[in-house]
């Protein structure tokens, strides 16, 4: 069985081990326990130390040590490398948590070490002192808690007995084009094997999302990445590797694809997950609202249609929403690149077409109903009345959000805001309190008009759903004769009571 580099070991420790390499007895091999390997970036020292599933591997200029290095500014205990058992995802993987003990410090991808619980990464760059510059690679993910153990093989074998007598830490247990074969029951890599972190792209109530490269592809994609929780509540953790499996089956032009959900250790305590989801490039519906203060009304047809198409699809699936809002509706433009391209819908000069994603589809789910609640009061004037009594609500939650945005679209502000107060804005809410302005509504069909009234509906059992609202004359420009005789409120008021636009909001942040 393969063991750490004990110390730096002399020629004969060498020889009696590469004869052992070169006799082939691969069944020691088969058996080996190696978790990581560190793999030095110092020119002219190219090789590995390998880091079994021993409890602790001692790193330092004492000989005592497990690994020794002899430059003058390594501690005589510089770190601990210790090998922990987390469950993750529903089953039990093995990882390194590492602990300074130096005086010169330790340093991970350039931050100096001050937590002693800092869970290392596939791909981390350690370096201890100035000068021992390592990269630390996972070589085995551990298998699911109760299948049975598989080897792996090994393509190469050391170096010749004379290369590993010259330099004692070029013989390294494996060389540096070893090609590693995990059986198929072993599982998946871990996210930092597969993806390269790059620029955030925006943050949340309960999570950051960054771009990142997938290194196998080159593709460009976007991760969700949760804020820490707590590794202790298996019965949610079994609920949201469920529900992101059936998310991941979801294959719907107008939804952001969700690629795959990794779930990786934090600290001893602590997991975090991620969420790989297609990138979309053109900026949220929200930023156009801003832009252009409100839209028109051709353009929100088009636009709201391809959202209720989305939502349909959710919903034949039982997933809701839940979180329907301008920044969750994202855009990809076609841009005009020729004169003569042929437009495809009633977008400005410079575009051919958009096709719009809905993005945080079901995610509300994963993250518990009560979190989810507190995060909406960040967004409240979307939440459906039921979900603010907590009276338990279906996929009309949905609806009720839409006709929101419906109205934000077409005037720039939203139909229930602090500003229109008294009632206050939850009251608004529960009481279904609506109005279309004048002169912000003036020019809006009464279809459009009739629409958001019945969307915006507190009884959910007469609201519309989502294939009533699909069918609605809006969309065809034909208005049966019960639905021209609806009665609608276009209500006068003072310029100071309407609530500001989202555009004069931002400027105000601004």
């Amino acid at each position: 069985m393969t063991s750490s580099l004990k110390r730096r070991p002399s020629n004969e420790a060498n020889e009696a081990e590469g004869k052992r390499f070169q006799a082939g007895i691969d069944s020691n091999l088969s058996q080996t326990n190696t978790i990581a390997v560190l793999v030095s970036l110092i020119p002219g020292r190219e090789g590995k130390y390998t880091i079994e599933g021993t409890p602790v591997t001692t790193i330092g200029r004492s000989r005592n040590c497990d690994i020794a290095l002899a430059e003058p500014d390594i501690s005589t205990l510089h770190c601990e490398l210790c090998v922990l058992t987390v469950e993750l995802d529903g089953s039990k993987r093995q990882v390194v948590n590492i602990v300074d003990r130096s005086r010169n410090g330790t340093f991970v991808n350039g931050n100096r070490l001050v937590k002693r619980d800092y869970i290392l990464r596939n791909g981390d760059r350690i370096v201890f002192g100035r000068s021992c510059s390592f990269l630390f690679k996972y070589l085995i993910s551990k298998q699911e808690e109760g299948e049975e153990e598989d080897g792996f093989e090994v393509s190469s074998v050391v170096a010749s007995d004379e290369s590993s007598k010259k330099d004692s830490f070029k013989r390294p247990t494996f060389s540096s084009q070893d090609v590693v074969r995990r059986p198929a029951s072993i599982r998946k890599p871990t996210f930092f094997a597969r993806f390269v972190l790059g620029k955030e792209l925006g943050t949340g109530h309960y999570a950051i999302v960054k771009e990142a490269t997938d290194k196998d592809s080159g593709d460009i994609v976007a991760v969700k990445i949760f804020h820490p929780q707590q590794n202790d509540d298996q019965k949610k953790t079994k609920q949201f590797r469920e529900e992101t499996k059936i998310l991941m089956s979801i294959q719907h032009r107008n939804i952001v694809k969700l690629i795959d959900r990794f779930v990786e250790p934090v600290s001893k305590s602590q997991i975090q997950t991620y969420l790989v989801l297609e990138k979309v490039n053109d900026g949220e519906l929200f930023d156009r609202i801003v832009r252009k203060t409100k839209l028109g009304q051709e353009e929100t047809n088009a636009i709201f249609r391809q959202i209720l198409h989305g939502l349909r699809y959710l919903h034949t699936k039982n997933i809701i929403h839940r979180d329907i809002k301008p920044e969750n509706i994202l855009l990809s433009i076609k841009r005009r690149k020729f004169p003569e391209e042929e437009q495809r819908g009633p977008w400005d000069k410079d575009e051919i077409d958009i096709k719009i994603k809905i993005a945080d589809f079901g995610l509300a789910k994963f993250i518990g109903e009560m979190q989810f609640t507190n995060t909406l009061c960040g967004t409240p004037s979307y939440v459906a009345p039921e979900v603010l009594k907590k009276t338990g609500y279906t996929s009309k939650v949905d609806l009720w959000s839409a006709g929101v945005l419906l109205y934000v679209c077409l005037c720039g502000f939203p139909p229930f805001s602090e500003q229109l107060s008294p009632p206050s804005m939850k009251e608004q809410i529960l009481q279904g309190k609506l109005a279309f302005y004048s002169p912000y509504w003036d020019k809006i069909d009464d279809s459009c008009l009739h629409l958001i009234s019945n969307l915006l509906v507190v009884n959910p059992a007469f609201r519309y759903d989502v294939q009533k609202t699909i069918d609605h004359p809006w969309f065809s420009n034909a208005l049966s004769e019960r639905e021209s005789s609806a009665p609608l409120q276009r209500q006068a008021v003072a310029f100071d009571k309407v609530p500001k636009t989202y555009s004069e909001l931002s400027n105000l942040q601004s």
